[in-house]
């Protein structure tokens, strides 16, 4: 066995038909990180001419001749086949010292623990536990099973995985969500896919949650474009629409608002009856107040413009996969839940077009309500995803003595993996 340097379309046919591919391991990544900083390798395993593991490899210069190596979930290896990951790394390292190279950074793609939607490990689900001790026993410096966001990629995702139809996917999802999604349709928000043209604007609505320049959306595009793995779509209001429902859902509760106080004039002896109409009488006198509002409103809007981008999404295909990258909101039309409706419609249509695993990416391993980030995970679970916990990062040092130099150089150090971070 020997370690090869691959081609992008002898890496990309072997990525794609393996177990663990992931868009992070194909040279359309490969290629926009090479216009971001990093150098890309792409290196095979080799037996008997035929290649059974390899690996993206973005590798970062620095100081002092230090150069990290990241592969983004990879290896693309059988984890589970000891000897074979034995050698591999054995080589591997062989290999990356004749590139200079002090250390490399994975997180595999492996699931550390399968658990439920509220991150309860499951019984028999599938764990990476005994993966985990064998990188440890080859030499690999774990970095923990952390909770957060310490790692170069979330070591906590929210996945939905189905074959079922699309109706049925809809009404896997928390009740709240249903009603979200309705009700931002009740409101005239629609959504569309966006073009090259529309970049500009994705980045101003998602520029406050990511330190990234918009020269990598617009070479994302246009990498990811050529393969048809990338797409941009929005959420807008249509003011006409929102004006006009809600006029009619006005003159349908006011009509059921007589019905109701024409009631509650009738002598009704009944006091459960009566508590029971009361109450229904209370609920139409509020659905009417915020009707009114939301005319009042409406008339406002249409008058300034018949359209309102409110919320984005972009998200990168591959395989059965659809990948939600990164989203954006404008909070001053948060009740208009649009990106409840993005998320459902995204799924729908790519449903349609035959994907069975949606990633909405990551969230912390923390599920108290006192976390911070609570509210992400609780608006992923409502659509009826599971937990995914990775086993995370593990570094395989090459050269210990630079390498026990940088630990102890902590500004270079931060500088370089806050740069890999927006890898």
């Amino acid at each position: 066995m020997r370690i090869v340097e691959l081609n992008k379309r002898d890496f990309d046919d072997f990525a794609f038909n393996h177990p663990y591919r992931s868009y992070y391991q194909t040279s359309q990544y490969g290629t926009l990180m090479s216009k971001h900083g990093f150098s890309s390798l792409y290196i095979g395993l080799e037996d008997n001419g035929h290649i059974i593991a390899a690996s993206l490899i973005l590798v970062k210069s620095a100081i002092f001749n230090i150069n990290v190596g990241y592969s983004p979930r990879g290896y693309l290896i059988d984890f589970n086949d000891y000897p074979l990951l034995e050698q591999f790394t054995f080589l591997l390292k062989e290999y990356l010292a004749s590139k200079r190279i002090t250390y490399l950074i994975i997180d595999p793609h492996i699931t550390h623990l399968e658990r439920d939607k509220n991150g309860k490990p499951l019984e028999n689900g599938q764990n990476g536990v005994n993966i985990s001790e064998s990188l440890k026993r080859m030499g690999y410096e774990h970095n923990g099973f952390n909770l957060y966001f310490e790692n170069l990629k979330p070591r906590w995702n929210m996945i939905l995985k189905s074959r079922a139809p699309k109706e049925i996917i809809f009404n896997s999802f928390d009740k709240i969500t249903r009603t979200k999604v309705r009700n931002s349709l009740r409101k005239g928000v629609e959504v569309f896919k966006g073009n090259k043209d529309d970049l500009r604007l994705f980045y101003q609505m998602i520029n406050r949650k990511q330190n990234r320049k918009f020269d990598y959306y617009l070479d994302m595009y246009d990498i990811f474009g050529k393969f048809n793995m990338f797409d941009v779509y929005f959420a807008r209001i249509n003011t006409e629409v929102f004006l006009k429902n809600s006029k009619l859902l006005y003159e349908h509760e006011s009509a059921k608002n007589a019905k109701l106080n024409e009631q509650l004039q009738r002598m009704i002896t009944d006091s459960k009856a009566k508590a029971k109409l009361l109450n229904k009488k209370i609920e139409s006198d509020r659905l009417l107040n915020s009707y009114k509002n939301d005319i009042v409103y409406g008339t406002k809007l249409y008058r300034d413009r018949k359209y309102i981008v409110i919320a984005c999404n972009a998200v990168v295909t591959y395989g059965d996969e659809v990948f939600f990258l990164i989203d954006g909101i404008n909070f001053k039309f948060k009740n208009f839940n649009a990106n409840h409706l993005l998320k459902w419609k995204v799924i729908e249509h790519y449903k349609d077009a035959g994907f069975t695993k949606f990633n909405f990416n990551g969230i912390t391993g923390d599920f108290t309500k006192k976390n911070k980030y609570y509210g992400l995970y609780e608006f992923k679970k409502g659509f009826n995803t599971t937990v995914t916990e990775y086993i995370g990062e593990y570094v395989l040092v090459v050269n210990r003595v630079k390498y026990n130099a940088f630990k102890n150089i902590e500004p270079v150090k931060n500088l370089i993996i806050s740069s890999m971070k927006k890898s």
